[in-house]
């Protein structure tokens, strides 16, 4: 007669939405991350990290049969020796923390298995214990079955880390059955494992119920792992208008949003910088998914603060200068060779009719591009004025007093705090700035990709990026900076200066009109599409770095693929350019027929076209590909031809 049901715990009475090894990955992944600066080199890697902690539990399984034991471990022996291996330094034990993380992990991935629910009706009347082989104590079972409300009354639970004693053996199953008073043929058990819970089971004389498995999931301990977002089910299905198929394409480009900021999310906890602050206008974006990685965490921590600083290249630059001379214009003039007087001022944000008396006293032309203004002796005459250049260095006190004054009210301006901004890119020009406005705050900067600098770096600042194949970003990102911008870019306009403590912002209708009627609906579809693969980390912990190289394959694809919806958009793009310019740049419209099937034509307009592939597909033009090739390679043969 039956007295007494056991039962296996996991994949019995609770299953996991991923596989075991996956929790363990999380846990090494935490400690990886927070730990990161503690860690030897050679184990700055989350699969040697959990290869090591699977060898640890066999030495110490192995140390427990040689002492008359079961080839068991306890969890927090194998958290102790783990970090005996793989920490520079000897510090204060972690192994509590670690089981914590580890335990509320689990409480995240875990069900109750609805095919236990009829057996535990079934044998209701019977004694009930759980038997398992597990490397968590009793205690931290029950915390498991509490928090998934397994509502029965289980007289114990025994888990082969208590006792090191297991069901493989049969040892476990003798010692339940002794302390329970229960003979082998009183006794049920209920598992799914065929050799522990079914075989051994039987080989005692205890009898039997197999649970069936049809979940396995897949796992392989090293990089490069397969990954499914599964993105596509997120996408609107029956299309009806414009704004659905750009949300579905910015479904497809969330990577591009998601890695990126994932990638500033792990600099910033691995170098502890407590909060982050994204820059406008793309950091207007790029923020919204941080705030809800931090009210959605993947790493079972607290993620860093973020902010939005509201700066430009124009609220700060000229409030950056030293004084208002040739050498500190420099750091303009390097990045744009030239400019016209008009465009300087605007650049600087400066009125220029309260100065036009000088301008004409030096018969200047304001509207005259002037190549390597440095040595033109007009500006050069403008800039000795000594009454001119007082005033102008008074503008500049001004604009940075103002400044100062606005990162007061954000208190961070007088405490000693490093700052940390991201910004899209391209070379950290606002964060030069800053770091020759606040000499002594240590500023550093993440960004998309940086491209080579052209002036000298301050010495309170670094910058780091997420695309740091310098070949990738020449050969393919250069293309696209442009349509980067524009996908991330909000409608709120820029930053032009300070008063009283507040951002004044400034936009163009037509740039605004782009955002709210077009690539707002592409930056929905990124944020929900990131959303998505935020929720499959979580159960699916990796490396940062593997999405990497899956990322820069995902940007190559746009631009050698261009999507045609995505292509409206961009060639309806109006880009503020007046840093620098002076002016906001409209792309260019669709060629005419009759431009089309002229090839010298294509050629040149190709030549001025940085995405050349973006071009070719909006105009229909892949036809004239051939054509345009053999026209270069004949008169490229004519040359030859001529000079002999």
């Amino acid at each position: 007669m039956l007295k007494m049901i056991s039962f296996d715990l996991w994949d019995t009475i609770i299953k996991r939405k991923c596989h075991p090894e996956e929790i363990k990955l999380f846990t090494i992944r935490y400690m990886f991350l927070k730990y990161n600066n503690a860690i030897k080199e050679e184990y700055k890697d989350i699969y040697k990290i959990l290869t090591l902690r699977n060898n640890i539990e066999s030495e110490i399984a192995e140390e427990n049969e040689k002492l008359g034991f079961d080839r068991e471990c306890r969890i927090l022996d194998v958290f102790d020796r783990l970090q005996n291996n793989i920490f520079k330094d000897k510090i204060d034990s972690i192994s509590q923390e670690l089981l914590k993380v580890e335990i509320n992990h689990e409480k995240d991935m875990i069900y109750i298995n609805p095919d236990i629910l009829p057996i535990f009706e079934k044998y209701k009347d019977l004694r009930k214990c759980i038997i398992s082989d597990f490397y968590m104590s009793a205690q931290s079972l029950k915390e498991l079955l509490d928090f998934v409300h397994v509502n029965i009354n289980f007289e114990k639970i025994y888990s082969s880390a208590d006792e090191l004693l297991n069901k493989r053996s049969g040892r476990l199953y003798t010692k339940v059955e002794k302390e329970l008073g229960i003979k082998p043929e009183e006794h049920i058990h209920v598992g799914d494992n065929v050799f522990s819970d079914i075989e051994m089971a039987k080989k005692l004389g205890i009898q039997t119920i197999q649970i069936e498995r049809n979940d396995v999931f897949e796992f392989s301990c090293s990089r490069n792992r397969k990954f499914n977002f599964n993105l596509d089910e997120l996408k609107i299905k029956d299309i009806t208008k414009q704004s659905d198929k750009l949300y579905n394409l910015g479904i497809e480009m969330a990577p591009f949003l998601y890695f990126f900021i994932q990638d500033i999310i792990n600099h910033a906890i691995i170098n502890k910088i407590d909060k982050v602050h994204y820059l406008t206008r793309e950091g207007e974006t790029f923020i919204k998914l941080h705030q809800y990685i931090k009210n959605n965490s993947t790493f079972g921590f607290d993620i860093p603060e973020c902010e939005i600083l509201e700066v430009s290249r124009m609220a700060t630059f000229a409030a950056s200068l030293k004084d208002f001379s040739i050498g500190e214009l420099l750091r303009l003039w390097s990045q744009y060779r030239g400019q016209s007087l008009k465009a300087l001022f605007k650049s600087l944000n400066i009125d220029m009719k309260k100065y036009q008396k000088y301008i004409d006293k030096y018969d200047i032309d304001p509207e005259k591009f002037e190549y390597e203004p440095w040595f033109n002796m007009k500006f050069q005459l403008l800039f000795q004025d000594e009454e001119f250049a007082s005033k102008m260095n008074e503008e500049i006190k001004l604009k940075k007093n103002s400044l100062i004054n606005f990162f007061e009210s954000k208190k961070i301006y007088n405490d000693n705090n490093p700052l940390f901004v991201v910004d899209i890119g391209w070379r950290g020009t606002i964060q030069d700035n800053l770091a020759h406005i606040f000499k002594n705050k240590q500023i550093d900067g993440y960004y998309y990709t940086l491209f080579d600098f052209y002036n000298v770096q301050p010495k309170n600042s670094n910058k780091f990026s997420f695309v740091k194949d310098n070949n990738f970003r020449d050969d393919v990102f250069s293309s696209l900076i442009t349509l980067f911008e524009m996908l991330f870019n909000p409608d709120t306009g820029s930053v032009v200066e300070y008063n009283n403590g507040k951002a004044i912002r400034k936009s163009k209708e037509n740039e605004v009109k782009i955002v709210t009627e077009y690539t707002s609906y592409i930056q929905k579809g990124m944020l929900e599409g990131s959303k998505k693969i935020n929720e499959y980390l979580f159960i699916h912990p990796y490396e940062m770095s593997e999405f990497y190289e899956y990322t820069l394959n995902e940007i190559k694809k746009v631009k050698t693929k261009p999507n045609i919806e995505l292509l409206n958009v961009y060639y309806r793009l109006v880009h503020n350019d007046t840093f620098g310019t002076g002016s906001y740049m409209e792309k260019s419209s669709k060629l005419r027929k009759v431009d089309k099937i002229n090839p010298i034509k294509v050629r040149n307009k190709l030549r001025e076209e940085g995405w050349k592939e973006a071009f070719l597909e909006y105009n229909n033009l892949f036809f004239m590909d051939k054509i345009i090739k053999k026209t270069i390679n004949i008169k490229y043969k004519l040359r030859k031809i001529l000079k002999k």
